[in-house]
């Protein structure tokens, strides 16, 4: 019989593979969450923290202290080295001994490793006490990974930059690199699930991570990355499912369909993601201080808002597709001393449902893709934009003469609600002199400017169930976005007789351009804002500025990435570290898929060779260990040699009822087993050896005749059937 507590301390007991496993997991964590913090000693030390950390926990594990307690000792070996850290930076006399730098690094080393080791003994304790918190175990891995690469969101390629810097500056796109952080991820995850199930699983989890990883790496260079997540909050800057026009205009791409959405409580979450690169080739100023990137035009009134228009008359100055070869816009400017023409290059980030341009675009011409793996498309645009301060237009006539009182009434349609005309007129009468009340331009600043007093921009607003949605606006609460700011602008100067429409686009403050060339859009600078035809100017943007924002103004992009992203428009060489040269992206990714599937092949034939060591290994050591081991040694043997042929025991099976199961093939096995429980439990020894060898000499007969020579070959050829062996 066994001695009371000795089945649970056996039961307890943790195969050494798997104690390994776990220890590297825990070391392999600390890692990953220390790199981005410590220096490169202090992250070693947080490894070698978090593996003594975690074998000291299964000490704890195995100790008669309770959970407290351990926690308890635990807390004081992280507040130990907190506060030894803190005193060997702030000690003069160790940064006079050794240095400010050396005692930085000390203080990392003492900080990181005792802290690893404390929380890794933490955890491993009380995931080893109560298993279900190995959900804690998972949470703490999924936490490093996170942190490591969070900076990499919404589009930001060049974050973290300890990472991403010597990867960009070689050519190569660290894309790769953060999926193989999190394929490692997964492996170590799944290393902690199965370590104390099965070590054959986890190894097949690894070798089967380590080949998603290689396909990934390879797909990745083959089919791209993914797009961003799509935004663009209704305004239809960005290709969603919408229906093909039947009717067929003559205008490619036509929708009958396009409408700008009133939402309420518009997510913006996922709007930092950049979605363009705008290169500019000339120095120019805008006279508002903003940069318009028109893409779409509304000016069809339908009864409830403003779509797409439907005949082809109008709006002919927006581009109804992308051009496979230069292409002139319809209908431009007038030329004239108050615009100036100017060449940029844009660089599409995410799909697009059509071409934009600043503010007037006049020609489309596609250029060469420097990166079809970083942008969808290239084109360069010739655009026509305004010089003239806007104040300087006021005296000119809305409207052209060429128009046709069709075309001129498409324009200056408008709800019948009589709350706009009166609207319109109050605001102009208390804002104007009467000189200027007839004034086109005058009365556009007027109402743009009483709406910029009295509206409130939010995105949280409640408007999109009205019957109109703008007249719920502007004679509600007058809280809104631009959708809502730019239908207002656009009714109330329509009552007054002046031909305008809404815009759809980008608007970026110059201050974003931060002195470079380069202007980078994201989602959150989507923008819809009125606009009205001035005769020998053409279209002026009159935009609406709240003075009252709810929400947070967007934060002006990554000047790093915004310089990156450029010079990847332009398919400039990145500045290489250290002199060294740059190589295309295609050799360093083939080279890296190359470098993986060695690395999968000699990781794969590590570990045969490993299983073939531990194999023979095995089968060897009864032939010069002590003989007091023989019986278990002997019974091991035979055991795996049993397993060679698919012999094995079951799960729950005792040892007794496999020997009396197999008595029919090898009934020598039967004394084999008795010899080996035994010496197990104490008897005389030297008959329990007698009797294993007796037994061993007879089962080698015994198998003989049972097995054929085949089957007993293949079996010993196979690494792996001493893992079935209990």
């Amino acid at each position: 019989m066994t001695k009371p507590g000795a089945e649970g301390r056996l039961a307890g007991k943790e195969p050494w593979l798997s104690t390994l496993l776990r220890i590297a997991v825990y070391a392999t964590t600390a890692v990953v969450f220390a790199f981005p913090l410590a220096t490169l000693v202090g992250t070693a030390a947080a490894g070698c923290g978090a593996a003594i950390g975690a074998f000291a926990g299964r000490w704890l594990h195995q100790s008669k202290l309770r959970i407290v307690a351990g926690l308890g000792l635990c807390c004081a070996v992280f507040l130990l080295g907190w506060a030894l850290a803190h005193l060997t930076v702030d000690f003069r006399f160790v940064s006079s001994t050794f240095g400010p730098e050396r005692a930085l690094a000390l203080g990392d080393v003492v900080a990181f490793g005792l802290g690893g080791a404390s929380l890794g003994a933490a955890l491993r304790m009380l995931s080893s006490r109560v298993r279900v918190l190995t959900l804690l175990e998972v949470g703490a891995i999924a936490l490093a990974f996170a942190q490591l690469v969070v900076a990499h969101r919404h589009g930001a390629i060049n974050r973290p930059f300890e990472i991403a810097d010597p990867i960009l500056s070689r050519g190569s796109d660290p894309t790769i690199t953060f999926l193989a952080l999190g394929v490692l991820a997964a492996v170590v995850i799944a290393a902690v699930l199965l370590s104390e199930r099965s070590i054959v699983r986890a190894g097949l989890t690894f070798c089967a991570a380590l080949l998603l990883l290689v396909g990934i790496a390879v797909g990745v260079r083959v089919v791209g990355t993914p797009p961003p997540p799509l935004t663009g909050g209704g305004l239809g800057l960005r290709d969603e499912p919408q229906e093909e026009d039947g009717q067929g205009d003559g205008r490619r791409g036509r929708r009958d369909n396009e409408q700008l959405d009133f939402q309420d409580n518009y997510n913006s979450s996922s709007n930092q993601v950049p979605v363009a690169v705008v290169l500019l080739h000339d120095d120019y100023s805008p006279p508002t201080g903003v940069y318009y990137f028109r893409q779409g035009a509304f000016s069809q009134f339908n009864g409830r808002r403003l779509v797409g228009a439907s005949r082809g008359d109008v709006d002919r100055d927006i581009a109804q597709g992308f051009f496979s070869e230069p292409t002139d816009i319809p209908e431009r400017p007038p030329e004239g001393p108050d615009r100036v023409e100017l060449e940029t290059t844009v660089a599409l980030l995410a799909d697009h449902t059509r071409p934009f341009g600043l503010e007037a675009p006049e020609r489309f011409e596609p250029r060469p893709n420097p990166d079809t793996g970083r942008f969808r498309r290239l084109y360069r645009v010739t655009s026509s934009a305004l010089e003239t301060p806007m104040d300087a237009l006021i005296g000119r006539p809305a409207g052209a003469p060429s128009w046709t009182a069709e075309q001129h009434a498409h324009y200056t349609a408008g709800p019948p609600d009589p709350r706009y005309a009166a609207l319109a007129t109050q605001i102009v009468e208390e804002e104007l002199p009467p000189d200027l009340r007839t004034d086109p331009m005058a009365q556009a600043f007027a109402i743009t400017s009483w709406l910029g007093r009295h509206g409130s921009y939010s995105l949280r607003s409640h408007h999109a169930n009205a019957p109109d949605p703008t007249a719920d606006f502007l004679f509600g609460d007058k809280v809104g976005y631009c959708v809502h700011f730019a239908h207002a602008a656009t009714y109330l100067m329509r009552a007054r007789g002046l031909p305008t429409r809404v815009a759809t686009g980008y608007a970026v403050d110059e201050s974003f351009r931060q002195g470079g060339s380069t202007i980078l859009l994201s989602g959150q600078t989507s923008h819809a804002w009125p606009e009205i035809y001035v005769d020998g100017v053409g279209w002026i943007i009159t935009d609406v500025v709240p003075e009252t924002v709810l929400d947070p103004p967007p934060p002006p992009p990554d000047p790093e990435l915004q310089r990156l992203l450029g010079e990847l428009a332009r398919g400039e060489a990145l500045l290489p570290l250290d002199g060294q040269s740059r190589e295309p992206i295609e050799v360093v990714a083939t080279r890296a898929a190359s470098w993986f599937g060695l690395f999968g092949l000699f990781s794969l034939s590590s570990l045969v060779a490993l299983l073939w060591v531990v194999k023979v290994w095995r089968q060897l050591v009864p032939s010069f260990a002590r003989a007091e081991h023989l019986p278990r040694l002997l019974y091991r043997a035979e055991l795996d040699r049993l397993s060679d042929v698919g012999v094995s025991r079951r799960l729950g099976e005792t040892r007794e009822a496999f020997a009396a199961r197999i008595a029919p093939l090898v009934p020598s096995f039967s004394a084999l087993t008795a010899a080996h429980l035994s010496a197990s439990f104490g008897r005389s020894a030297t008959a329990a050896v007698a009797l294993a060898r007796q037994a061993s000499k007879r089962l080698w007969n015994e198998r003989d005749r049972k097995f054929s020579w085949w089957r007993r070959w293949l079996g010993m050829a196979a690494p792996w059937t001493w893992l079935q062996s209990r």
